[in-house]
């Protein structure tokens, strides 16, 4: 089906009438009656109920109309957004990121972006991962850059790759893990589950915990000070004086994955996708 059938569609659907429908439409009614025969051979469906008074839609058909608003307003977002592309780039682009992605990586996506698009304004806010999908559900963000995809229907990236280590001050027997002081790291929800995972696949009891942080350079900072180990990924560069092992679960690396979340159309599309182009595919 094109554009011109679901208008069709719709403006049957809004007037329960071919004849003011095709005035609306601006054709004739033995024109439209013949399309929407088209259309219902077209997907095997019949449109409208048999007999009775007026025009009355079968289940699919009251299915097909209210779906073509959908398909319509889809159309024309895709037509918005392609002129929208043919000129300079320009308005605001509000970004929900990870706080270490924020921190450690993002600044020099940012600063090619100005470089190539500077009529567009970053508003940025941090935190963790499920706060900013859900700050990209409410479209309160734009695009979302976070540890774990969602299952996310609409665009997607993976954009960074790390691996987790065991840090410490001092090389230790991941064998002894259970019996040392952990400083253990906030890393939000997914990533804590993949931990956890890990470490009930090796050992029957739970880590001691000294601390609780939630910034890396903390953790970091009580790891270099020989106050216990911790769990991190290669976000920045670790110091060459901690000692580090890497961490694997059924045979393979535990990774850290960032995913930048967005979607396909919409009115700001002409602002986040010259962001998306910033990035290659891992």
């Amino acid at each position: 089906m094109n554009e011109k059938d679901w208008l069709i569609i719709r403006a049957v659907w809004q007037y329960r009438n071919i004849t003011r429908a095709a005035e609306q439409l601006f054709t004739s009614q033995p024109a439209l009656s013949y399309r929407l025969k088209q259309i219902e051979r077209k997907l095997s469906i019949r449109l409208f109920e048999q007999g009775g008074r007026g025009l009355t839609f079968t289940a699919q058909g009251r299915y097909l109309a209210q779906h073509a608003e959908i398909v319509l307003e889809q159309h024309r977002q895709l037509k918005t957004t392609l002129q929208s592309l043919t000129s300079p780039q320009q308005g605001e682009l509000r970004i929900g990121a990870t706080s270490n992605y924020a921190a450690y990586r993002l600044p020099d996506r940012l600063t090619a972006l100005n470089r190539r698009h500077p009529g567009i304004d970053v508003n940025l806010i941090s935190g963790l991962s499920e706060e900013m999908f859900s700050s990209l559900q409410r479209h309160e963000v734009h695009l979302a850059i976070v540890k774990d995809d969602y299952g996310w229907k609409e665009g997607k990236k993976l954009i960074d790759e790390d691996d987790y280590y065991v840090i410490s001050r001092q090389p230790v027997e991941l064998a002894r893990l259970p019996q040392l002081p952990q400083i253990n790291l906030n890393h939000g929800g997914h990533i804590t589950e993949l931990i956890e995972r890990w470490w009930n696949a090796n050992y029957a009891t739970a880590p001691r915990v000294a601390m609780r942080v939630d910034k890396l350079e903390v953790c970091l900072a009580m790891v270099e000070k020989g106050l216990g180990y911790a769990i991190v990924s290669s976000y920045q560069p670790l110091p060459a004086s901690l000692a580090r092992t890497p961490i694997v679960f059924n045979g393979a690396a535990v990774k850290s994955r960032t995913w930048l979340l967005y979607r396909h159309t919409g009115v700001d599309a002409a602002v986040t996708l010259p962001f998306v182009d910033l990035f290659d595919a891992v």
